[in-house]
């Protein structure tokens, strides 16, 4: 489902805006020009020797660390428009952008696919919560079909995953890993809505709270999929990383 494309590529209406604080994310149709999405192919296919038309050629790799697309200015979270939605969303307080690519490399192996269960929230590494991570966005480089490798999210698993750190304050800096048994289904599960694929074309871009519940899932299609990931985090966040706000949107301007 598509909430609707941006005006003039830079500000988000009060009906998107709304749409977003209900419902946890917010999709932008063709907001990547062909321009930049070409870039980022022929770069991209470039660092790893390997080209979209011969699969024998393409290597096993979920990320690619050494990628840097260049100039820096058609980097995912540093273009224009994207910057506009964020500063918009934000108030200008929120930093951070770049612009992970992870790949769904095509598993023909696999005879069925079945969308995954649990999703999980960002932020939490080895050492507990990183503080602050506020807002995601995540784009294409490739059309992606159905079965074809999509993001997935829970909509409005957002307000679920806030009801339960205000009902587990101390839980927030990631102790919630220590509980015995614990897996990331304890937030997607009380998501109200069932997990989506998102399907779009190449551009479209998908902006997402950063308690949303998402998580990958299998490629079964013939084309990788090229995810392009950016996340923000608020500028002061050593003064809020552990506070559990009443109002979910007390540090955005929205």
């Amino acid at each position: 489902m598509v909430a609707g494309t941006a005006i003039d590529n830079e500000m988000l209406t009060s009906e998107q805006i709304e749409y977003f604080k209900t419902n946890g994310f917010l999709i932008l149709e063709d907001f990547v020009g062909n321009d930049v999405l070409q870039n980022w192919r022929e770069q991209t296919w470039n660092y790893l020797d390997a080209d979209l038309s011969d699969p024998s050629g393409w290597p096993d790799q979920f990320v690619f660390d050494g990628l840097k697309i260049e100039p820096e200015s058609q980097v995912f979270g540093q273009l224009p428009q994207v910057r506009a939605v964020v500063d918009q969303l934000g108030g200008g307080m929120f930093d951070g952008g770049g612009g992970q690519v992870l790949t769904k490399w095509p598993e023909k192996e696999r005879e069925t696919w079945h969308i995954p269960t649990d999703g999980h929230i960002d932020g939490y590494g080895p050492n507990g919560w990183s503080g602050g991570f506020m807002l995601g966005a995540t784009t294409y480089m490739y059309d992606v079909q159905p079965n074809g490798g999509a993001f997935i999210y829970w909509p409005k698993s957002h307000l679920t995953t806030h009801t339960y750190f205000l009902n587990h304050p101390s839980h927030i800096d990631g102790s919630f890993k220590e509980i015995e048994g614990w897996g990331w289904e304890i937030f997607s599960d009380r998501s109200p809505e069932a997990p989506r694929e998102f399907i779009a074309h190449a551009g479209d871009v998908m902006f997402w709270h950063c308690f949303l519940c998402h998580t990958g899932s299998p490629n079964i299609q013939d084309v990788p999929r090229f995810g392009v990931f950016s996340r923000w985090s608020y500028r002061k966040k050593e003064r809020m990383r552990f506070e559990i706000p009443k109002n979910l949107w007390k540090y955005w301007t929205i």
